[in-house]
């Protein structure tokens, strides 16, 4: 059936004009024939239709939408099925999309780019917390619609490949080429699977679209940039931390991207002059003279306490000196005191000299310092290197985190591992003098490293597994095969001995 003004849809919605139309749906103005009142209608798989399996997933799919509220999410009020074409009734948005500006041949305003980023990101971010995470998958200018409110809303959510794929099939047709601008260089991948980071990707085109007036790699997306092209400089008066942000959401690798989450957080701080907390240095004590040795103090960054800033001596540069108080009036008796301390230098004096010329080049130790040397603080050290080997365990997690299923590529599993053998070292360099560590510290140092370790037997299980269909997943299995059995052997020395101890 051919869609056209004037059409009573459903046998309700009459068709006004065509607001939009893509490779797998077509967006109408309508009125409700029963309320009167203008609604959006998105009617998929438009003229064919879908066989009643294709029908079936879509239903099954949509349901995950009807539980979704959120701000910056355009919901739909309405699901249905009509001559086999699924539709959905959605708000009427008058002010259109954000694809006006380029339509206008306009660059967006950078307070606009701010907002839009603050509530693109704020929408993805809420989607991709869902269990299991909700990947848009089309992010673009047409999807960013504009509330009366100014509010920016993303649509056409909800979508899965499978959806997608079973539209293309009942449409006999490929993927949409106006798609390819807005797709990630994972998307080009032997497997391309959709995941949180190429939603993030998406974002960065669309800005870069918006600010500039082209996509960052024409037509041709991430293509170009997995086959070695640099992101294009971003022109215009924008401000250089709008550019880095939108700069960094295009990175190539998918680790190297900031979460959605963390945008929302970047650009509420930036529209509400938040700045990040600045650790406030202690102020200067006042010189006291004192017979026991300075002693460097370690501290560590740990997640249970503040952080707390490593201090080291410093000379103090043209600054005032806190000791030198507000003049006074001279008051009686001064002078007696400075004849007093005037003597007392000369008597030192003399005694220095004394003991020069008399040829005694013996160094004495500080008064009540015994002649102990300062005590290295190995607790404080072994925590540093803790948390260190946590951050790069952090690095690891969220790699595998934007991959929840299987990595794209081997140059993925490279990264991850690379990252546990380098927090693996770490935990080593803490745990050196572990004789010397408080026995907390040295726990929480050894079930860190148990951690990694099962996590490192793991990656290596998932390249062996994968080794089948990739080549290149069989080659490096092979090469940290050796390591991987060194650390199981290592685990089960380890437990032989508390078996032993425990005897």
């Amino acid at each position: 059936m051919e869609l056209k003004e004037g059409l009573l849809f459903a046998e309700r919605y009459k068709l006004i004009r065509q607001l939009g139309r893509g490779g797998f749906a077509e967006v109408w103005l309508a009125e409700d024939d029963m309320t009167s009142v203008q609604v959006a209608v998105k009617i998929y798989a438009p003229g064919t239709g879908l066989d009643d399996n294709g029908i079936k997933i879509f239903t099954e799919e949509f349901k995950i939408v009807f539980d979704i509220n959120y701000t910056n999410l355009l919901r739909p009020t309405h699901f249905d099925c009509w001559n086999r074409m699924p539709y959905l009734i959605m708000p009427f948005v008058k002010n259109g999309s954000a694809f006006k500006y380029i339509a206008e041949g306009n660059s967006m305003p950078e307070e606009e780019c701010w907002k839009l980023l603050h509530d693109a990101s704020g929408g993805l971010a809420y989607l991709h917390e869902k269990t299991p995470p909700i990947i848009h998958q089309d992010i673009k200018p047409d999807n960013i619609l504009i509330d009366d409110e100014g509010r920016y809303l993303i649509t056409d959510f909800g979508i899965s490949a499978r959806v997608r794929s079973t539209i293309r099939g009942a449409k006999a047709q490929e993927q949409s080429g106006g798609t390819l601008a807005y797709m990630g260089p994972e998307r080009f991948s032997s497997n391309p699977r959709p995941i949180m980071a190429s939603d993030v990707w998406s974002l960065g085109a669309m800005m870069y679209e918006l600010m500039t007036g082209l996509p960052p790699f024409g037509n041709h997306g991430g293509m170009l940039q997995k086959n070695g092209a640099d992101i294009p400089i971003i022109e215009g008066d924008y401000s250089q931390e709008l550019k880095d942000i939108v700069t960094m959401c295009l990175a190539k690798e998918t680790w190297d991207r900031p979460s959605a989450k963390k945008i929302e957080e970047m650009t509420y701080n930036h529209i509400h002059g938040i700045t990040a907390p600045l650790e406030t240095p202690a102020p200067e004590p006042e010189p006291v003279v004192s017979s026991e040795p300075e002693k460097e103090e370690v501290t560590m960054k740990d997640t249970a306490q503040p952080q707390v800033p490593i201090s080291q001596p410093q000379a103090p540069i043209a600054q005032p000196d806190p000791s030198i108080k507000k003049s006074k009036p001279i008051q009686k008796g001064s002078n007696k005191n400075i004849i007093i301390g005037a003597t007392a230098g000369v008597v030192v004096l003399i005694g220095i000299l004394v003991a020069v010329f008399s040829g005694d080049q013996t160094t004495p130790a500080p008064p009540n310092s015994g002649g102990e040397a300062p005590r290295v603080n190995y607790d404080s050290i072994a925590q540093v290197r803790i948390q260190e080997a946590l951050d790069l365990k952090e690095g690891a997690d969220t790699i595998i985190q934007n991959h929840p299923d299987e990595y794209t590529d081997a140059s993925i599993y490279n990264n991850v591992e690379d990252f546990y053998k380098q927090a693996l070292a770490k935990l080593d360099n803490a745990l050196a003098d572990k004789d010397s560590l408080d026995a907390g510290v040295a726990t929480s140092a050894l079930q860190q490293q148990a951690l990694i370790k099962a996590a490192l037997v793991g990656i290596y299980k998932n390249l062996d597994a994968g080794a089948e269909y990739v080549q290149e997943f069989r080659t490096r299995a092979d090469a940290i095969k050796p390591l991987i059995e060194d650390l199981l052997n290592n685990q089960n020395n380890e437990t032989k001995d508390n078996d032993e101890e425990d005897d």
